[in-house]
C-alpha cells in the first residue's frame, strides 16, 4: 500500500468513534431523563403515604371524633384551591372555645381543624391533592359521611384513599391515587 491510497482513511474513523459517541451520549442522556421523572414519581407516592399515615395518627390521637364520623368524607381542591374539608378551628394552635379559663376544642372541632390542617399540607407536598375517608363496620356497612351518630365503632376498619394528578409521558395527565386500612 502506498501513501496515496490509505489518505484520508483517518477522519473516516474519526468521524464514526464520533457518531458511536454521539449515541452513547444520547442514550446517557435519555435514561438520566427517565431516571428524574422516576424519581419525581416516587417522591410524589411517598408525600402521598406520609400524608395518609399522618391523618390516620390524627385521627387515633381523637378517638372520639373519629368514632362519631368527624373524618369521614372526601376532600378536594375548589377553583381557588381551599379544601372543601375541614375549617380552621385554631384547635391545635390552643386556641378554641373558652371554658371558663380553660381554652377546649370539642372533638368535632379537633378532626375539622386536622382535615384542614392536613389538607393544607397535602396542597404543599403533591399535586392536586384528593382525599376520601371512610369506614367499614364490623357488620361490613362501609360508610362514607358522619350521619351525627356513633358511625364508627372502634373495631371499624378506617380507608384514607390518596389521589393526585400526575403527568405521563405518553399519556398526559394521569390520575393516580393510594389506599391505607387501619384501626384507631
Amino acid at each position: 500500500m502506498s501513501i496515496i491510497e490509505n489518505k484520508g482513511f483517518s477522519l473516516i474513523e474519526v468521524m464514526v468513534a464520533v457518531f458511536v459517541l454521539a449515541i452513547g451520549l444520547l442514550g446517557i442522556a435519555g435514561l438520566q431523563l427517565s431516571g428524574i421523572k422516576n424519581n419525581q414519581t416516587a417522591y410524589v407516592r411517598t408525600q402521598a403515604t406520609e400524608l395518609a399515615h399522618s391523618l390516620a395518627e390524627r385521627m387515633r390521637a381523637n378517638v372520639a371524633g373519629t368514632e362519631t364520623g368527624d373524618y369521614l368524607g372526601v376532600s378536594a381542591l375548589d377553583v381557588n384551591g381551599f379544601s372543601t374539608m375541614g375549617s380552621n378551628n385554631n384547635c391545635g394552635l390552643g386556641y378554641g372555645t373558652l371554658i371558663g379559663t380553660i381554652v377546649a376544642c370539642t372533638s368535632t372541632n379537633m378532626a375539622q381543624d386536622d382535615l384542614y390542617r392536613w389538607m393544607e399540607l397535602a396542597k404543599t407536598s403533591i399535586p392536586q391533592p384528593t382525599a376520601a375517608v371512610t369506614c367499614t363496620t364490623p357488620a361490613g356497612v362501609i360508610i362514607t359521611a358522619s350521619t351525627g351518630g356513633t358511625d364508627c365503632p372502634r373495631s371499624s376498619t378506617h380507608s384514607i384513599t390518596i389521589s393526585w394528578n400526575e403527568q405521563d409521558t405518553t399519556n398526559g395527565l394521569v390520575a393516580r391515587s393510594m389506599s391505607t386500612e387501619f384501626q384507631p
